[in-house]
């Protein structure tokens, strides 16, 4: 479902076409948050750089738009997305369709852009590996130090298919998107760098619509912490506190800020509040309401504590915005 183009000098930066597309509420070293824009879609994406030519990006998307993605820029990427949980139909620019539910793997391609995406009603929740084919193949080489891996060749049948390929997860996929979903705070980084060296092994001989077979915390939480992050991004002028929150989605609070931070790579609070300054950025842009209305609109109930939130995120003041 990605798009990506290459810089003047060669160069790929996926930056570029995810600020294009989405609102950047948090970045930190190898690791942005994004919500959508509101012309694009309703969910959040996590993108990690792996390492150079590999992004790792997780997604909880409501709805999607993706739109007509011009094919001539495009460099030779693959994307390999695995479906956590949902249902999403693809609509390729050929007219090819494609159809995914919890559990399955696909595969899209820089050859055929995709048009359209039609999400189900409950949302879906994905991981997706997105590798450049040209910078790929002389990382493995380093990381693995052999000269196997030709350009030329890798993912080949992947690269020739006019739509994506769809098929169940393997038992050893399984694992390893598990595995991505649970990874500990300590070396996290290279638990994942490792998982997705082991991913692209795993897959590097898809062949059609096949591919060869060879927990720290369980889904029902990591459920309940989806729910809680939609009623924090859902009311924002709403006070709730941690302890209400934990009720409402019926899980432990420790156990709820833990996997919180682990799944989305901030506190809830850190979460809230860059929510609400997005959101109040988009309030300021509109000259109908006062600072202190837009306060309140976003949960602070005087506009000097607002300010100094705005002006932490920000580094201005709201009325300078």
């Amino acid at each position: 479902m990605t798009a990506l183009e290459k810089n003047d000098d060669g160069t790929i930066d996926a930056s570029e076409l995810f600020n294009k597309y989405m609102h950047l509420i948090s970045s930190r070293e190898n690791e942005q948050t994004y919500r959508l824009k509101s012309d694009t879609g309703e969910g959040i994406m996590r993108r990690y750089n792996v390492s150079k030519g590999i992004y790792y990006i997780y997604s909880e998307i409501e709805r999607y738009y993706p739109g007509y993605q011009e094919q001539k820029q495009f460099i030779k990427y693959i994307e390999i997305m695995y479906m956590v949980e949902g249902h999403a139909e693809f609509e390729m620019e050929n007219r090819q369709f494609a159809s995914a539910d919890t559990g399955d793997v696909c595969i899209f391609n820089s050859r055929v852009a995709t048009k359209d995406c039609r999400v189900g009603d409950k949302g879906m929740r994905c991981i997706s590996i997105v590798l450049c084919i040209d910078e790929l193949t002389d990382e493995l080489n380093r990381v693995f130090d052999t000269a196997v891996f030709d350009r030329d060749r890798i993912y080949s049948d992947v690269l020739d298919v006019d739509s994506c390929i769809i098929f169940p997860a393997t038992d050893m996929l399984k694992t390893i998107f598990g595995e991505m979903m649970r990874l500990p705070d300590k070396n996290g980084d290279y638990y994942r760098k490792l998982l997705t060296y082991q991913l692209i092994i795993a897959t590097v001989d898809v062949k059609g619509k096949k591919v060869t077979d060879r927990q720290y915390f369980s889904k029902d939480t990591e459920n309940k912490v989806h729910k809680a992050r939609k009623i924090l991004g859902t009311d924002i002028a709403s006070s709730i506190s941690i302890e209400e929150l934990s009720e409402r989605v019926k899980l432990n609070r420790t156990t709820l800020q833990k996997v919180f931070k682990q799944m989305y790579g901030m506190t809830i609070f850190e979460y809230r509040t860059q929510v609400r300054i997005q959101e109040a950025k988009n309030l300021l842009l509109d000259n109908r309401y006062s600072i202190t209305e837009i306060a309140g609109m976003c949960g602070y109930n005087n506009a000097s504590k607002f300010s100094a939130a705005f002006k932490k995120i920000t580094g201005v003041n709201p009325r300078d915005y």
